[in-house]
């Protein structure tokens, strides 16, 4: 096991063109990763890691040279983080697997430095339910990672802090952030793209068709290069979609448990990997639900298919009551407390623990999440009655 300071690194973040390569995906003088680990051999570990830096850093305007102060502070924001989230020391394995290969183990370290490191190998090829498989087991730990990341064909990452950012896609490659350019087309396909939002944080994607999707905390999507022709989206935890019609092009909407086929509607599906029950909310148009590649059931507007425990359902339900979230709102009709503090611990990236007979209390009402969570918790004990203590980075729920 090796154990690295910025130091080790310093000579790969003060090379301009390794950095832009790192950053942006492309560089001026056509950088070849490759060619450069034979130039440095014995520092394929170092290189990695100076990669993992560079795709942690806050997007910056352009794609100018960055100062060595900036990049020193990163390197130091990152360990810090890595420290804080675990006792280990800051370590690389020292098998690496190669290049363009998916992730065949997952790292016991710290999940920042697993998802700048990780993001480096899972994506591959165009399998997209490789990379499903490998998100359902990392989603978790990139929850409390505090940004949102981009990562296009696995080598390529762009984190970003703002929360309902509006990300948009082109067809050839271009990611813009609220109309700021942060990757260029690299004149290439790429073979997958994958947004990972983390706990506490939502986000806005316009996608290559022009389809609309809000994607909520802790959640990820994943799509292959030839969207346009092939519209299959993977999709961990919760999005909202506005799918454009094309009639020659279903769309695809594939989660651990559900598969959903659409040409053109707007719909909310849920399937967050800890979560029992799983479940499609119909808003307008039509959609074919099948559940566990076995029972299929086509919905109209205002059904909602919902899976617990084995047990599938269709009911009547008031559809923005399941996706007002996007609008920065919970409208609760019934539901347990439970269920909603769960909504907000990962709407707000806060541990929430809740216990006794307050579990299963019904809440009704609706909770206005532009509010600080302890105003929104207070707006529940006024028709709930119950005790909010706050102890260290966990409020604790008590009758």
């Amino acid at each position: 096991m090796a154990q690295y300071t910025f130091r080790d690194i310093e000579e790969f973040l003060l090379d301009d063109d390794f950095f832009q390569w790192a950053r942006y995906g492309f560089s001026d003088n056509g950088f070849d990763l490759k060619f450069y680990k034979i130039q440095h051999p014995g520092c394929e570990e170092k290189i990695e890691l100076a990669i993992a830096v560079i795709q942690n850093m806050k997007v910056v305007e352009d794609s100018k040279p960055v100062s060595e102060e900036y990049k020193m502070q990163s390197f130091a924001r990152m360990m810090d983080r890595l420290q804080h989230e675990s006792s280990q020391p800051v370590q690389l394995h020292k098998k690496t697997l190669p290049y363009r290969r998916v992730m065949a183990y997952v790292a016991s370290v710290a999940a920042l430095l697993f998802i700048c490191l990780g993001t480096y190998y899972i994506l591959s090829k165009s399998n997209l339910q490789k990379t499903t498989d490998v998100t359902a087991n990392i989603i978790d730990s990139l929850g409390h990672s505090g940004q949102i990341q981009i990562i296009l064909d696995g080598k390529q990452a762009v984190g970003l802090d703002k929360n309902n950012a509006e990300i948009r896609v082109g067809e050839d490659g271009t990611v813009t952030v609220d109309e700021q350019l942060v990757a260029a087309s690299r004149g290439e396909k790429i073979s997958v793209n994958q947004i990972m939002v983390p706990y506490g944080k939502r986000s806005k994607i316009i996608l290559p068709d022009g389809s609309l999707l809000w994607i909520n905390s802790g959640s990820c999507i994943s799509y292959a290069s030839d969207f346009l022709e092939n519209r299959k989206l993977n999709v961990q935890g919760e999005v909202y979609l506005d799918v454009r019609k094309d009639a020659k092009h279903p769309f695809v909407v594939k989660t651990n448990r559900l598969e959903v086929t659409v040409l053109g509607t707007s719909f909310n599906v849920t399937d967050y990997v800890k979560d029992t029950e799983t479940a499609v909310v119909l808003v307008q148009g039509s959609v074919d639900v099948t559940v566990d590649n076995k029972e299929k059931k086509r919905l109209l507007p205002n059904q909602r298919l919902s899976k617990d425990n084995g047990a599938v359902k269709v009911n009547e339900v008031d559809v923005y009551n399941y996706i007002c979230w996007k609008d920065d709102a919970m409208n609760f009709d019934g539901q347990r407390l439970s269920d909603v503090l769960k909504s907000l611990s990962r709407y707000y990236d806060t541990k929430i623990e809740i216990s006794g007979s307050l579990k299963d209390e019904k809440y009704y009402g609706s909770l206005d999440l532009n509010c600080t969570l302890d105003e929104v918790l207070e707006a529940i004990s006024l028709t709930t009655p119950l005790s909010i203590t706050r102890r260290g980075d966990v409020i604790y729920i008590m009758p």
